[in-house]
């Protein structure tokens, strides 16, 4: 494979290519689903892909293939994409920023490999989930467990030198519960994903995982429907990440600063109070969005986005970099090979300041406390947002009352950030799944602690 990667990027450079690289990926996988006791489906097989991007002055072509013995004829159809583009628009040259050259095998470091975890191990995983699940209530009426798990050869190679391999290895773990009484019914889940191996499963237990989405489910069967209007309200760091990854995380990406956001050239403006810090960390050992290289062979890293309410930087790849003339912040990723890599976030969160939660609550007159994030929508260039929320309790006079469901949030982005009063002074970035973005999906993590925020349209029913 080496030799084959070498002749296809130096047939490319003969051509006239500015640069190119190349990505591939080898895996192994397995996917389990389960619906109330029975297995309903049980796949594994293997999969490989290899992608090739190619710079011929100011555009990019790409092509990919499943077949390795094909590499040359794809990175042919790469180069010729890149220049009848080229031709067609008479785009401006790219640059790209610097970056490192590394040649190196990043060496797994896992004391359970997924390879020696049998298949009735994993069916065990779901079995254990589904009794703890059930267990939990009477009124625990349905649940659905999913499992999938992954362990790849990945290799990047590009035509500055750097050849870096690596073996990582994924699980995927979620269990979704349904609670009813009477008429009544709700759903809650939760779950547990990781690239850091299988053992991080096994000392979460599948069981309690499964305990828990059951016991928030049983839960929303007592909650109210939450009153309307203008209030405080003290965010959960699973609504406080959900809100920093989309509200400020996409309009940070430096794709989107570039064309239009609501942080486009405001780079240095003080934007939020002295109270907001906001990060994306790549290197946050363990986490769902955590990488050592990015699919540019850039060295992950941390990127203070906020700072003291001041916003410091702009989340890069080497393409947007070299458009605003600084260093890549290693954040350019993609699905898989078979896909471009474009800038995408990864742990994405608030950071910590020096509040207690009590001491957040008791200084709230009227306000609700939300949690569980149910899905909303962001507008990051003209900076609106509405969020649903799980579930909640209002605040009266300092003190957590009544449980409600179903409400919502909205508010202007900016203002979020001018109004946060109070930090938490505990860092949760739990918060993992998924990133779509320009059709493709990445594993992102975010979070951060509680947050009093004041002055946020809350929607209820009532």
């Amino acid at each position: 494979m080496d030799m084959q990667i070498k002749r296809a990027l130096e047939a490319v450079m003969t051509k006239g290519a500015k640069y190119a690289d190349i990505r591939s990926s080898d895996s192994s996988n397995t996917t389990i689903t389960q619906k109330n006791g029975k297995i309903e489906d049980m796949t594994t097989g293997n999969s490989f892909a290899v992608g090739i991007r190619v710079l011929y002055k100011g555009s990019w072509g790409f092509a990919s293939t499943n077949d390795m013995s094909s590499l040359l004829g794809v990175a042919d159809t790469a180069f010729r994409i890149a220049k009848s583009i080229q031709a067609a628009n008479n785009n401006k040259d790219i640059v790209l920023a610097d970056a490192k050259t590394v040649d190196m095998t990043i060496e797994p470091n896992y004391k359970t490999n997924i390879q020696d975890v049998s298949i009735d191990e994993r069916v065990g995983f779901i079995r254990d989930g589904y009794k703890g699940a059930t267990g939990a209530s009477p009124e625990i009426k349905s649940v659905q467990i999913s499992y999938s798990d992954s362990y790849a050869k990945k290799i990047f190679a590009n035509t500055e030198g750097s050849y870096i391999t690596s073996s990582p290895q994924y699980f995927r773990y979620y269990v979704f519960s349904n609670a009813r009484r009477g008429n009544r019914i709700e759903q809650s889940y939760d779950r547990c994903a990781s690239f850091s191996g299988i053992d991080e499963l096994m000392q979460k237990d599948p069981a309690k995982i499964a305990v828990s989405s059951s016991n928030k489910a049983l839960m929303l069967l007592d909650a109210e429907l939450p009153p309307s209007g203008m209030m405080s309200a003290i965010l959960h760091p699973e609504v406080g990440g959900v809100f920093v990854h989309e509200a400020v995380g996409h309009a940070s990406e430096g794709d989107h600063a570039q064309r239009e956001s609501i942080f486009t050239s405001k780079l240095g403006e003080k934007l939020g109070s002295e109270k907001l810090n906001i990060v994306d960390d790549s290197t946050f050992f363990g986490k769902h969005g955590s990488y050592k290289y990015d699919d540019e062979g850039v060295r992950s890293k941390k990127t203070q986005i906020f700072k003291n309410g001041v916003l410091e930087s702009y989340l890069h790849s080497r393409e947007t970099a070299g458009f605003m003339g600084v260093a890549s912040t290693g954040n350019c990723r993609a699905q898989s090979p078979e896909f471009m890599p474009i800038v995408r976030m990864s742990n994405t969160y608030f950071d910590k300041g020096d509040m207690e939660q009590d001491e957040m609550i008791e200084g709230v007159k009227k306000g609700i406390y939300m949690a569980g994030f149910k899905g909303g929508q962001v507008d990051t260039t003209g900076g609106t947002f509405t969020f649903a929320v799980e579930h909640g309790y209002l605040i009266e006079n300092g003190k957590k009352t009544k449980l409600v469901k179903d409400c919502a949030m909205s508010s202007h982005i900016l203002d979020v950030l001018k109004n946060i009063d109070g930090v938490g002074n505990k860092l949760y970035v739990d918060s993992l799944g998924y990133c779509g973005k320009d059709g493709q999906m990445v594993a992102v993590c975010d979070g951060g602690p509680y947050l009093r925020v004041n002055n946020i349209l809350v929607g209820g029913q009532k």
